[in-house]
């Protein structure tokens, strides 16, 4: 995977972000915002004093929103509604303690996605290096967990998935793609929210570009094919249900891609790494 357009990597991002239910609730209901809502609930937060609609309007045109004083008010309104803003006579609107406790958390939910977008944004081997190295702490944890708690239908299914892998060898995107969804897989045995979230972000499907870099090296080591096997040993594990065979497979399994990078980054052709990257991203 290369670098990828800020949207994409926002869509890491939300699957760490609050929820609703995570802002403090007015009468047990926790407002669901629309960007129009945040954007506006935003300038209030920001403000020294009330705001108005005409003041919130042409900050909000400024920021590239074309939106119109009426339409302002309304959300006004909607705010309102929601107990997070109330008006201030007839300077404008000012935020409720409870709208304050929003606004600080949906501040920290948007530096917590920017933080996201900037960690996942893969420009150097360095960096391809440190997402390989969080993927072996994660799955490691992942693959025991799973062991531990694969029915024989899950066993079944991983099965399956590795047999449609080896037959897809010859179909790099599809081979790719199959081998993305094993480890989703197990992480999704593994029944973890905590582990699982982890697993959504350096497993996001917008990462998949970097398994194109990652064919690229392994290719030139003629080591493509090895994943398949080391698979079987992850399943075999698992259908032995024995979680320390398992996380050791899947730390075998990664230590082998973050020793093949290493010596990647080391030789002379890292110089074509960029290249890679412009590589994956346009195809």
């Amino acid at each position: 995977m290369g670098s990828f357009e800020d949207g994409e990597a926002r869509k890491v991002a939300r699957r760490a972000r609050p929820s609703a239910s995570d802002v403090p609730a007015v009468n047990g209901a926790a407002p669901e915002l629309n960007p129009e809502e945040e954007r506006l609930l935003g300038i209030v937060w920001r403000a020294d004093g009330p705001v108005g609609a005409r003041l919130a309007g042409r900050q909000l045109r400024e920021s590239g929103l074309e939106i119109s004083e009426a339409t302002v008010s309304r959300i006004f309104k909607r705010l309102d509604d929601f107990g997070l803003t109330m008006p201030s006579g007839r300077k404008g609107r000012t935020l409720t303690e409870h709208g304050r406790r929003c606004a600080e958390a949906m501040s920290a939910r948007q530096r917590h996605e920017e933080e996201f977008t900037r960690a996942f944004d893969i420009r150097t081997v360095e960096q391809l290096l440190d997402l390989l190295h969080a993927r072996r702490g994660v799955e490691r944890e992942i693959a025991g967990r799973a062991a531990a708690k694969a029915t024989d239908d899950d066993v079944a299914g991983l099965e399956e998935i590795l047999r449609r892998h080896e037959m897809s060898l010859d179909d790099d995107e599809h081979a790719r793609q199959i081998g993305m969804n094993f480890h989703r897989t197990i992480a999704r045995i593994a029944g973890s929210d905590l582990l699982g979230a982890l697993a959504g972000a350096v497993l996001n499907e917008s990462l998949l570009p970097l398994e194109k870099v990652l064919d690229v090296i392994t290719g030139g080591h003629g080591t493509v094919s090895q994943s398949v096997p080391e698979h079987a040993e992850i399943v075999s594990a698992i259908r032995r249900r024995d979680p320390a065979a398992a996380a050791e497979a899947m730390a075998r399994h990664l230590t082998r891609l973050i020793d093949e990078v290493t010596d990647f980054s080391r030789s002379d052709q890292v110089r074509i790494f960029d290249r890679l990257l412009m590589f994956t991203r346009q195809s």
